[in-house]
């Protein structure tokens, strides 16, 4: 992806979500060294509004610190959870968007919170899973 179609991403679809979930403005946002996410651009753009959202810089390859690994994975425990199986590509992605929209602030808000925990633990050498952080959400 070019960094300026990344940025049009951010742009149109991080900050409003951003203000929905953390109106106050304590949110954080990580992202990985993808060029598109390094790019001149769209670093200036995080440093423009660093009083409303602050951007945290994670290894590379980290599925383990990725927040979208977790919230896959309560979409897709979801989906599991569901009397039918999706008979065509189109009513599953209705049904992925319907379950995504659907998601509480609040186990945001978890998913993030647990982050700092997460990165002291596997930096420790302790192993954690999923099912621990998606637990009660």
């Amino acid at each position: 992806m070019k960094a300026a179609n990344y940025l049009n991403v951010i742009v149109d679809q991080l900050h409003p979500f951003k203000a929905f979930v953390f109106p106050t403005g304590n949110g954080i946002f990580q992202q990985d060294n993808v060029p598109c996410h390094k790019s001149r651009i769209v670093l200036e753009w995080f440093e423009d509004l660093t009083d409303e959202l602050h951007l945290r810089t994670w290894p590379p390859n980290s599925p383990d610190f990725n927040p979208m690994k977790h919230i896959s994975y309560v979409i897709e425990r979801q989906l599991r959870a569901e009397t039918s199986p999706c008979p065509n590509f189109s009513t599953l992605r209705d049904r992925c968007l319907d379950i995504w929209y659907n998601l509480s602030p609040v186990m945001y808000q978890k998913v993030v919170a647990f982050m700092p925990k997460a990165s002291c633990c596997c930096f420790e050498g302790q192993k954690w899973r999923t099912a621990l952080l998606c637990r009660g959400s």
